[in-house]
């Protein structure tokens, strides 16, 4: 079906190819531009480009199990009930026993208190879910006092402060997508943004082989002896997901108009809340501080059933979507992982859509979905 209100747009192209002829040059040029742009922006030691956010997750958790066995500590982890599938599934290959703990009441983030209340792990791994961020310093803090790291999520919400920038600095690994309707296109890609040399160096290699070989990085680091095998040393599991060089210079292409991207993002969400609150039988949430919106959640509170707001919205050209396949153990390929009731997770996804804020969308588009709306409740 093709929507009047979609809730991504086609990303724009137009400009690239000339861009392309003039950027493109030896192998891994643009990636190394790529990952040094987004340092810049965003902070950070150091990025690792991947083929996916999938793929900055199932590295990173990959990377954090090393860590953990070498101080010889167990795999057992911790995640919400808003992961997304592809986030447990690295998590359960890299060797992690994980528990699913419930979202706050109204938050779409990880239940603090409850995790305060949990026996301790050795990961957490909270998702800053559709742009929300979640209390960076409570779980820290937490973390500190268990002796165990955090993976953090931050997929849909790339413009949360890491490392240093801002009151952020609580993860050792963050994961970013690139997919297109995120907020910065590569068209395909990810990152694994980390705090330290030496985290840079573990991830890396894991995303190369397991390579031990560190000479690209810093030939002072390197400990392989010389010879005709010197690149071919492989000291660990690894895999070979590497962002292309084509897409790392799309996703500079892109990053050159972040400031405006953003600023629509924002707009879009405030038309929306503007258009919105105070609407009968309508639940929106205010624009998260210090966080990056990825769309705009509305929850359902007249009575009506949510597919019935669904249908209805499509019919009248409005593209609405669900909470990303909702409460992760309802799933039939997660429904043997611990967990609790779950119940905030499970009012929220049962009553809970979202509309696009997407750069791509027009004002007129989004204007057009909120009177859409309004009438569907009405």
């Amino acid at each position: 079906m093709k929507y009047r209100y979609p809730c991504t747009g086609n990303v724009g192209i137009r400009g690239f190819g000339e861009y392309l002829e003039r950027e493109i040059a030896e192998p891994r040029r643009n990636i190394r531009l790529f990952a040094s742009e987004l340092k810049s922006r965003f902070g950070g030691a150091c990025h690792c480009l991947v083929n996916s956010g999938s793929s900055a997750n199932l590295v990173a958790a990959f990377a954090a199990a090393e860590k953990l066995k070498a101080r010889g500590m167990p795999l057992t982890a911790v995640a919400s009930a808003f992961t997304f599938p592809t986030t447990m599934s690295a998590l359960t290959f890299a060797g992690f026993s994980v528990r699913i703990i419930d979202v706050g009441e109204d938050d779409f983030n990880l239940d603090v208190a409850e995790l305060e209340r949990m026996d301790p792990v050795s990961l957490i791994v909270p998702t800053h879910f559709l742009g929300f961020p979640y209390d960076v310093g409570r779980v820290k803090t937490l973390a500190d006092r268990w002796g165990a790291l955090v993976l953090q999520d931050s997929c849909e919400a790339m413009d949360v402060p890491v490392f240093g920038r801002g009151n952020y600095d609580g993860a050792d690994f963050v994961t970013w997508s690139f997919y297109h309707p995120h907020h910065l296109s590569s068209y395909g890609g990810g990152c694994v943004v980390c705090g330290t040399p030496g985290d840079f160096a573990l991830v890396d290699s894991v995303i190369h082989w397991g390579r031990a070989c560190k000479c690209h990085i810093d030939p002072a680091m390197c400990k392989v002896p010389r010879g005709p095998g010197h690149e071919f040393t492989y000291d660990r599991l690894g895999f070979n997901v590497e962002m292309s060089e084509l897409n790392a210079c799309f996703g500079r292409w892109q990053l050159a108009r972040w400031d405006s991207f953003e600023a629509t993002r924002k707009a879009h969400y405030d038309t929306l809340l503007g258009l919105l609150r105070g609407c009968a039988g309508l639940k929106v949430w205010e624009r998260p501080s210090g966080g990056s919106p990825f769309v705009f959640p509305f929850r359902v509170a007249n009575g009506m059933d949510v597919e019935t707001v669904h249908r209805k919205l499509a019919d009248l050209g409005v593209e609405a979507r669900k909470l990303m396949g909702g409460v992760l153990n309802q799933q039939p390929g997660f429904w043997n992982y611990e967990a609790g009731a779950l119940a905030n997770a499970r009012a929220l996804a049962g009553s809970t859509l979202f509309l696009g804020i997407h750069q791509t969308l027009s004002d007129e588009q989004v204007r057009f979905g909120a009177e859409a709306l309004k009438s569907v409740l009405a």
